[in-house]
């Protein structure tokens, strides 16, 4: 009697699983942002390699969003259009970008099959901008002097946008070299940084000029102690300021 109870509440306590992951799939996690506000979050859990939680966030076409997620273990995850196409990457911020598409857009997260397993809490969080405002046609980038390109990036992000673009397959060089940042300066029209990778500093740096009459960006790769790489590849095309930063 006592093993027939057993296998019951086994059944049961399965078919309450399958159920509960079925939900999750089929009823996302809605990430709802406050009145005025830009940013959003929610939290989730992942109880394993085959595990995956689900989001959902009303988006409008032609929004700059920045979707992230956080974890204590290594992440995948997906971002799905209303009309099904998808883009995505490992966790971090795995999209960075405009919208095209007005509805309810999906958020996937599953653990990295390139890692070792674990389980745990998520969060993924949402920054949504209204419409034309991460233009950098529409900021007053010259405002920006004086300060971190980190605060240009989040205020303006499609400033990375179109540092994404304009690097291609460098934006990664790019990025390892602004782990350690100094504040802009203004030489004329153009806002000037340099960076450089923690502990390499005058050895591997980038420089980046972003002009503030249009937004138009340009970099310099040092690598080695010498730059190697220019963006746009032609030298004729980078502005004075840029190339007086390259001779220091």
């Amino acid at each position: 009697m006592n093993i027939r109870k057993l296998f019951v509440v086994v059944i049961i306590v399965g078919a309450a699983i399958v159920s509960a992951s079925a939900q999750t799939e089929n009823s996302p996690r809605r990430i709802v942002f406050a009145r005025g506000a830009t940013f959003g979050r929610a939290s989730g859990y992942l109880r394993g390699m085959r595990d995956r939680a689900f989001f959902v966030v009303r988006l409008n076409s032609g929004q700059h969003i920045r979707v992230e997620i956080d974890a204590r273990g290594s992440t995948r995850g997906m971002l799905i259009w209303p009309s099904g196409k998808q883009e995505g990457g490992p966790g971090g911020v795995i999209f960075d970008g405009d919208t095209d598409e007005t509805g309810d857009y999906k958020i996937s997260v599953g653990e990295s099959m390139m890692a070792d397993p674990w389980r745990g809490a998520i969060t993924v969080k949402v920054e949504a901008l209204p419409r034309g405002q991460a233009s950098p046609n529409d900021a007053n980038l010259g405002a920006y002097a004086g300060k971190y390109p980190s605060d240009l990036f989040r205020r303006v992000p499609a400033i990375k946008t179109r540092l994404r673009q304009l690097l291609g397959a460098s934006y990664k060089d790019f990025t390892d070299r602004m782990q350690v940042e100094v504040p802009f300066e203004a030489d004329g029209d153009v806002l000037v940084t340099r960076g450089c990778m923690a502990h390499s500093c005058t050895i591997e740096e980038a420089i980046l000029a972003i002009d503030t009459n249009d937004g138009s960006v340009y970099v310099a790769l040092k690598m080695n102690s010498r730059i190697s790489r220019t963006f746009p590849a032609s030298r004729s095309q980078l502005p004075e300021a840029l190339k007086r930063a390259m001779a220091q």
